[in-house]
């Protein structure tokens, strides 16, 4: 009985004792994502690692999304229906509000900063006080744009005017005045970010911390390195001090790695990060280790071995993105580890598992039809943005997307990859969902910059489908830069998975 209103009480969402809730909300440079689809990273899915247990982060940010749109898409309703007392937020936006050039955009994304932009961060701050929790505002992370002189641009630290000093459209300058006159912490990590690039310089920051295709997003190393700048900015303002624990020598994400179910004789892989923050010895060489019927690789297509050797200096190393592959040989329940060693140090990454029997399995491919589409246009050059004009975006906007569904399965299917041909210059990101609102979502591939050309693309799945199921596929476009004449095709979609009895 006393295990059972345990369980009752936490699917009311009773906060457990001793424990402190962080919600995080934003945009894509704070959010989450999937390990082995891109080399983004955002800092928000780095904090965890910062704060001890006592501390539980629960990020909400999505790609493409300002403080606007947040709102308007029932993003916020999600978070203040979890929102306790004693509970904080942190709220970053900045990037996707900028969009229209500081006027307000159709989309909700564009905001006016004085006006629209102003008027959510005080959204936020009120309704976040009304369920008895702290707002904290933390500006948004610098783009990675670099002057002659080294310094990074005003329109890298998200202000749009073009007189000095002019506070027109500077969103910086609005959250710190919205903080004043609602008396919120804040914590400038627009500046914190930008002296650390300017520190790095800007051949390191375009190779270690920001995605080298983009001058927005980072990578694993530099969402770390951002994340441990948050939490000192926190620490400053004396915001859940004694929880920060902001020298950990290295930083795995995700700290612990569950293959889930999985078929026997079935192949399987799981993406993780690894980063050296500060390891001792300084000098010298980390080893990573398999467990036992495992391999690990750092390269998606290199061979799997059972364990990879790394020299490092100064205390680092720098975005290593390792590869466990498993094939297990028979049912049953899988507890082991991935063993890191340095020095004389041991860290051990959990590794779960469970595996189940196949009698039967059989190799189809699937093919996908009728699409639908919103937010584009078809015209005779292929699919273009609805208005014809497409203006330069980082992200991707959540009303505009093609889709393909596939109808629910009579048997147990394991869908293994996604492939289709592209044609046009996109940037994009694919992404799939067992309901019709999307959410959530699995993302399986992105491109950040688009190519020229047609490309035969495919993306490795590791979706199960139980029989009634039935599966949502997005395919999201965004040019980076303005154009009236950017169309694009897209064209035979199709699954290849394992039907299994």
């Amino acid at each position: 009985m006393v295990a059972l209103l345990a369980v009752c009480l936490l699917w009311k969402g009773e906060k457990s004792e001793g424990v402190v809730n962080v919600h995080i909300i934003g945009d894509s440079t704070m959010a989450d994502y999937v390990e082995n689809t891109t080399r983004t990273r955002g800092w928000g899915e780095m904090l965890q690692s910062f704060f001890s247990p006592e501390v539980k982060v629960m990020n909400y940010a999505r790609g493409g999304r300002s403080s606007h749109s947040f709102y308007k898409e029932g993003r916020w309703q999600k978070v203040t229906e979890q929102l306790q007392e004693g509970d904080y937020v942190f709220i970053q936006f900045a990037h996707n509000d900028e969009k229209e050039g500081g006027k307000d955009g159709a989309d909700f994304r564009g905001t006016a900063p004085w006006t629209t932009y102003k008027h959510y961060l005080e959204t936020y701050v009120d309704e976040s006080r009304a369920h008895g929790a702290t707002p904290v505002f933390i500006t948004p992370i610098i783009r990675r744009y670099f002057t002659k002189d080294g310094s990074i641009s005003p329109k890298g630290c998200h202000d749009l005017s073009v007189a000095p000093d002019d506070s027109t459209l500077n969103y910086v300058r609005v959250m710190k005045h919205v903080a004043r006159h609602k008396q919120v912490q804040l914590v400038d990590m627009t500046a914190l970010t930008k002296n650390y690039a300017e520190t790095l310089g800007k051949d390191s920051t375009t190779k270690c911390i920001y995605v080298p295709t983009d001058g927005t997003h980072t990578q694993a190393t530099g969402a770390a390195e951002y994340a441990r700048l948050a939490v000192q900015g926190l620490k400053a303002q004396g915001i859940l001090s004694e929880y920060i624990r902001e020298d950990i020598p290295l930083l795995v994400n995700p700290s612990s790695l569950s293959f889930h179910t999985i078929f026997e004789a079935e192949h399987a892989m799981l993406c993780f990060d690894l980063v050296g923050l500060n390891l001792q010895p300084q000098e010298g060489c980390l080893t990573i280790k398999a467990p036992k019927g495992m391999l690990i690789a750092d390269d998606p297509h290199a061979a799997p071995q059972a364990s990879l050797s790394y020299d490092y200096r100064d205390g680092r190393l720098w975005n290593k993105c390792f590869y466990l592959h498993y094939q297990p040989a028979k049912a049953g329940q899988v507890k082991t580890h991935v063993r890191i060693e340095y020095g004389n140090q041991v860290y051990r990454v959990p590794v779960t598992a469970r595996v189940q029997e196949v009698q039967q399995r059989t190799d189809v491919q699937i093919a996908l039809s009728n699409p639908s589409w919103r937010g584009l246009t078809e015209t005779p050059e292929g699919l273009t943005i609805e208005g014809g004009h497409w203006t330069a975006e980082i992200d991707e906007a959540q009303k505009r997307y093609y889709e393909l569904i596939l109808k629910p399965v009579e048997e147990n299917l394991l869908l293994r990859q996604l492939s289709f041909t592209l044609e046009g210059e996109v940037s994009y990101r694919v992404a799939c969902a067992y309901g019709k609102d999307f959410y959530p979502r699995t993302d399986l591939g992105e491109a950040q910059q688009g190519q020229p050309g047609v490309q035969q693309l495919s993306f490795p799945m590791n979706v199960s489908l139980q029989p009634g199921q039935q599966l949502y596929i997005r395919f999201f476009p965004w040019s980076t830069q303005d154009s009236d004449h950017l169309s694009f095709r897209l064209s035979d979609w199709h699954l290849d998975a394992v039907s299994i009895k």
